[in-house]
């Protein structure tokens, strides 16, 4: 019928029959009403005995059934007593049964008229199930996990017929030999096929591994397929005993490998495919190249690419494949200083005290602002790096633990206690990492997702830490900056000469302490000998 809609009071196509009320609305209104859970104004999802529910608290009770203090069976509780106490529908009056005809357990059941448990369970089964019908043992853990996941309808949608995922567990069900990390190399290297490697890491079917590190052979190999046999050989002698083995020896010695320090990596090795390019179009051979033609390439380059070929071309005149050719280090751009402390400060105590921002955000950009700690090293930080003594916080992060000020360990408690993985298989091993910062895949820290959070509410994050590391630096010599943020000393001394602090006469006092006493450490307790101690 046409006419004028009750809701929004436009003049239009409405209809009486599927309001509550029987006025006339809109197909934009006439669902919308107050919910009787939450009170918001929302698009109604079902009519109960409590009321009208959003589709929200619609999805919310039948995912989490309870236990009915009138019948005592446990089903989504829709209606309400006499006193006002939530029962389930039988109880009150409605024939709405919402248990599962196939392992008689109430909860959200799925169009197919089975609820979500069953579904990823006989899906689980489809999928890990070889020819003979049976899982093998190697694959056991990953099948407990999907069955005994939190959330059976996000399985349901994550190995779902047609999903990246099903596609992955198929290869890795039809392929011969035992699983392996070198059996998913050979394979497509995909977001799909990370996740799963993660996931059959974090459920102990594959051994753990520096994975940022480890999936730069096979990404090169994708692109090297293309490439001649020669050329193909050429990258993989200078991958292998120059970056690769840096990024092992760097791997081993910090025991981190970031996503950062892969993507300067992979620009290395592009950089080196762009310069072996540009040689072939110009017609010319790698031991023929004269300084001129490499000036002229690096004059239609951009500055990364020009200085990731650098060390190629450094390699390649050490293993007398070129002349005497060289890529000059270039200058390092004049970038903005550090903000003002009037600014830093006021950072800080938003982080500390606005309650709008993200929690994570927070915790992070005080720890930035404060101590100067960088993103990289923040999400990294486990459970067990947070300690404490008395009603003292403290924080690992070096060889000495930083106490915190009261309010930045109030923030780092909330947020600990909050720290639950969005993953599908979040708890399936609970001997894991405990992540203050849990990411999206299973068993890793948040990375990416933090620092986007962190560059859209905490302005300059960089400049930020510039601040603050000038600002220790200034009260406190080198090796004790070393020592409580885990900074490399030759860091540390050019974070203090940035501030113009002369520590000679310390330095020379702990030479004299080590050589008669033993290293010299500071009472991480006593008010002045740390950054921690001052309380915004």
């Amino acid at each position: 019928m046409f006419g004028r809609c009750s809701g929004c009071g436009a003049i239009g196509s409405v209809s009486r029959r599927r309001s509550r009320d029987r006025q006339p609305y809109c197909t934009k209104c006439w669902s919308k009403g107050t919910c009787s859970r939450c009170g918001r104004e929302r698009k109604i999802g079902a009519i109960w005995p409590i009321g009208a529910v959003c589709a929200t608290c619609y999805a919310y009770t039948r995912r989490h059934p309870a236990r009915c203090p009138a019948c005592a069976v446990t089903q989504p509780l829709i209606g309400l007593d006499d006193a006002g106490t939530r029962i389930c529908g039988p109880c009150a009056g409605v024939d709405v049964d919402y248990v599962c005809p196939g392992c008689g357990q109430a909860g959200h059941i799925a169009s197919e008229g089975r609820c979500y448990a069953c579904l990823a369970a006989n899906r689980a089964h489809e999928l890990l199930a070889g020819t003979d019908g049976n899982v093998r043992a190697e694959l056991r853990p990953l099948l407990d996990a999907l069955l005994g996941a939190d959330s059976p309808d996000a399985v349901w949608q994550w190995i779902g017929e047609g999903t990246p995922a099903a596609g992955v567990l198929a290869q890795l069900v039809a392929a011969p030999g035992p699983l392996s990390h070198d059996l998913l190399d050979d394979l497509p290297q995909t977001l799909a096929l990370h996740r799963m490697r993660q996931t059959l890491v974090h459920v102990g079917v594959l051994r753990a591994r520096a994975d940022y590190l480890e999936r730069l052979v096979p990404w090169l190999e994708d692109r090297l397929a293309d490439q001649s046999a020669q050329r193909a050989q050429l990258v993989r002698g200078y991958a292998t005993w120059t970056v690769f083995r840096r990024a092992r020896q760097r791997s081993q010695t910090s025991g981190r490998f970031t996503a950062g320090s892969a993507d300067n990596a992979r620009t290395k090795l592009r950089s080196t495919l762009r310069l072996l390019a540009w040689i072939d179009e110009q017609g010319l051979e790698l031991d023929k190249v004269d300084q001129g033609d490499l000036d002229r390439w690096l004059v239609t380059q951009p500055r990364s690419t020009s200085g990731g070929a650098r060390e190629f071309v450094g390699w390649a005149r050490r293993a007398h494949l070129v002349g005497d050719i060289d890529i000059p280090k270039s200058r390092a751009r004049s970038t903005l200083g550090p903000i003002s402390e009037d600014d830093r400060w006021r950072h800080l105590k938003r982080c500390l005290s606005d309650d709008s921002l993200p929690l994570d955000a927070r915790v992070a950009g005080a720890l930035v602002l404060l101590y100067g700690i960088p993103v990289s090293r923040i999400t990294a930080l486990r459970a067990d790096d947070v300690s404490r003594q008395g009603d003292r916080t403290y924080l690992n992060l070096g060889t000495h633990p930083l106490l915190l000020p009261p309010a930045v360990a109030s923030l780092l408690d909330r947020q600990a206690s909050q720290a639950i993985s969005v993953t599908v298989l979040h708890r399936s091993n609970p001997t894991g990492p405990a992540w203050l910062f849990p990411g999206g895949f299973p068993g890793r820290p948040a990375h990416d997702v933090l620092y986007r959070k962190l560059r859209q509410h905490i302005p300059h994050i960089r400049r930020s830490r510039s601040a603050a590391l000038i600002n220790l630096a200034g009260d406190l010599p080198a090796p004790i900056l070393a020592d409580l943020l885990d900074l490399n000393i030759n860091t540390a001394v050019q974070w203090t000469q940035h501030a113009c602090r002369d520590w000679s006469h310390y330095l020379e006092a702990r030479i004299g302490a080590t050589t008669s006493t033993g290293r010299d450490k500071p009472d991480v307790g006593t008010k002045g000998s740390q950054p921690g101690n001052a309380t915004p």
